[in-house]
């Protein structure tokens, strides 16, 4: 019986030996990784002279994307999600400070040295939850889908600094750019919210109203260029910006904007402390002349918008 197991065992410790070195020595053209984090606050007061709210903060984030790099074709995959929700009392509703549902895909075939790619881009982009207008008495504004954006543009992509340098740069420029605006809810499509061109009533006698709904999506035909920079400005400490911009061909109209082009710029300012605690300041800038933001209940004149969100908590990096 030694005699059948010794031989055995001696040929499964070879065959794992030779499997190891092979995992080793072979790169796998798929890489991946990502953070998901929960950032938490609270305050409690109790006969505080000074006065006080009792709150609780909390914001959850996860940042993930799956990238394949094999000779002359590269496909990156980027998910960016978080949702942030403030209490100040347990028994109302919360109040939402932050909402984001991002998912991009982008293809490129190799046409100079790694550096300059032909590339299709596709970005689908929402919310998770609804959001209020809490100085109108909690007026709902927006909601899962309404609105949406869509974007599928092709052009292309050029990277000229390596990802694993301190600083990354890339730049995609798309002169031919589908954007798909969805507002998949009626009352807000037919209050022209979002860019939709609102409902249509005709009277049909005294007391009759014919109402035509508006559609809830609108097509637009353009250009769009997104730029993405990345760098390690002191040790732990990671600044990030994405600015993605956009020109409607088709839409005559927003030609006599006072800025026909439409603009995203989001920042991102990461202080590492260790390898479970960091702290985040991001910052973004939106200018969309189609869309007005809802304040006090009625849509508000300016529409350049602004939101700035300072996070301290726990994170995990994922490899």
């Amino acid at each position: 019986m030694k005699k059948v197991f010794l031989p055995l065992i001696a040929l499964l410790m070879t065959a794992q030996m030779a499997f190891a070195q092979d995992a080793e020595t072979t790169t796998s053209p798929w890489t991946h990784g990502g953070m998901v984090g929960l950032n938490f606050a609270q305050s409690h007061f109790s006969n505080w002279a000074a006065g006080g709210q009792d709150n609780i903060n909390m914001l959850g984030t996860f940042i993930y994307n799956i990238d394949l790099n094999k000779g002359k074709h590269k496909w990156e995959n980027d998910i960016d999600l978080q949702l942030g929700y403030n209490y100040f009392n347990l028994k109302k509703m919360p109040i939402k400070t932050d909402d984001r549902l991002f998912i991009g895909s982008l293809y490129g075939l190799n046409v100079v040295k790694d550096k300059l790619f032909v590339s299709a881009n596709l970005t689908f982009q929402t919310q998770f939850a609804p959001g209020y207008d809490y100085e109108a008495d909690t007026l709902k504004i927006s909601e899962f889908m309404a609105p949406a954006y869509t974007t599928l543009g092709l052009g292309v992509d050029w990277t000229p600094t390596a990802s694993d340098a301190r600083v990354v740069f890339s730049m995609n420029v798309a002169p031919v750019t589908g954007k798909l605006t969805i507002v998949n809810n009626q009352t807000f499509a037919d209050e022209g919210r979002y860019g939709m061109e609102g409902a249509k009533y005709e009277i049909n006698g005294l007391d009759t109203i014919n109402v035509i709904h508006s559609k809830k999506t609108r097509m637009e035909l353009g250009a769009k260029v997104t730029a993405k920079f990345k760098a390690e400005v002191f040790k732990n400490v990671i600044f990030t910006s994405k600015l993605d911009m956009f020109y409607d061909y088709i839409n005559e109209l927003k030609r006599n904007y006072n800025c026909p082009i439409d603009f995203d710029w989001d920042n991102l300012l990461t202080l590492k402390v260790n390898d479970w605690l960091n702290c985040n300041i991001s910052a973004r800038l939106v200018y969309d002349e189609d869309v007005f933001p809802w304040v006090d209940g009625k849509c508000a004149e300016k529409v350049l918008q602004f939101k700035e969100v300072f996070s301290l908590g726990l994170s995990y990096k994922i490899r």
